[in-house]
This record gives structure tokens, C-alpha cells and sequence, in this order.
């Protein structure tokens, strides 16, 4: 059976280096689910949520943007995810993440630059996209 590789990476760590079935993330364009033999591609990443399935398990991470790569690899294909920031659904402090909307909130509200307005921008899609898999995983009833 063909093999899908993942491996999910920051600048700071590597967070995931194992295999998988299937591996649905927020595209530049639109979500995009991965499979084993998947076309090789290259896409951004929006701050969302990346998923990562093997069998019964799924791992569940708040990605900040960044890049996907999609390349074939003798018996299957591999993922690499090089992203902005990325934490595992359990690692995300709920609170932290509610003061992170406000402030970037804030920030919109009082902004007088473009640069401090795009800033913001980016800072209350990575807020949201955290606080968003930080109550999914605590709704999971097996939290796996």
C-alpha cells in the first residue's frame, strides 16, 4: 500500500516527522486533502486548521501560514509543511488566544497605517484559527 510521509516544521521545531493516510490543510486557495500518490504541487498556507489522520487518530494543529509541498517519493508521496507558527491542538492556551483576538481587534480599530492594518490583519486570522482548534479539540469527545 502506498505511503504518505508528513513532515510539519517552523523555523523553531520540528513537530511532526511520521506517516499517515491523509492530510487535509488550509490551501492559499481553499482547503486540500492529500492522499497517498497525490500530484506533486506547491501551495500557501492560510492560518487554519491542519489535520493529520493515520487509521483511527487525528492530529489537529493551528497553523499561522506558511507553504505546502506535495512531492512523490519512492512507494508514495510526502508532505512537507514549512509554517509560520504551527501548535498541536493540545499545546493552544484558549485565553492567550481570546487576548490575541482582542488585541489584534483593537489594533484594526485604532490602526492609522496600512502596514499596522495588515499586521493586525494577520495577527486576528492566526488568533482565530487558534481559538477555532483549541475548542475543537476540547468539543472531541476522546480527544485523541
Amino acid at each position: 500500500m502506498p505511503k504518505l510521509h508528513v513532515k510539519l516544521v517552523t523555523a523553531e521545531r520540528q513537530i511532526m516527522n511520521e506517516d499517515a493516510d491523509m492530510v487535509i490543510a488550509p490551501g492559499g486557495a481553499g482547503e486540500i486533502g492529500i492522499m497517498p500518490r497525490h500530484i506533486p504541487l506547491i501551495t500557501t498556507l492560510k492560518p487554519g486548521e491542519l489535520r493529520v489522520r493515520r487509521a483511527e487518530e487525528e492530529h489537529i494543529f493551528a497553523v499561522g501560514g506558511g507553504f505546502l509541498e506535495v512531492r512523490h517519493e519512492e512507494g508514495g508521496s510526502e508532505v512537507i509543511v514549512l509554517a509560520d507558527t504551527a501548535e498541536r491542538a493540545e499545546e493552544l492556551d484558549l485565553v492567550r488566544a481570546e487576548e490575541a483576538r482582542r488585541r489584534a481587534e483593537q489594533m484594526l480599530a485604532e490602526r492609522t497605517e496600512t502596514a499596522d492594518a495588515l499586521a493586525a490583519q494577520a495577527a486576528l486570522l492566526r488568533a482565530i484559527a487558534r481559538i477555532r482548534v483549541a475548542e475543537r479539540h476540547r468539543s472531541r469527545p476522546s480527544n485523541r
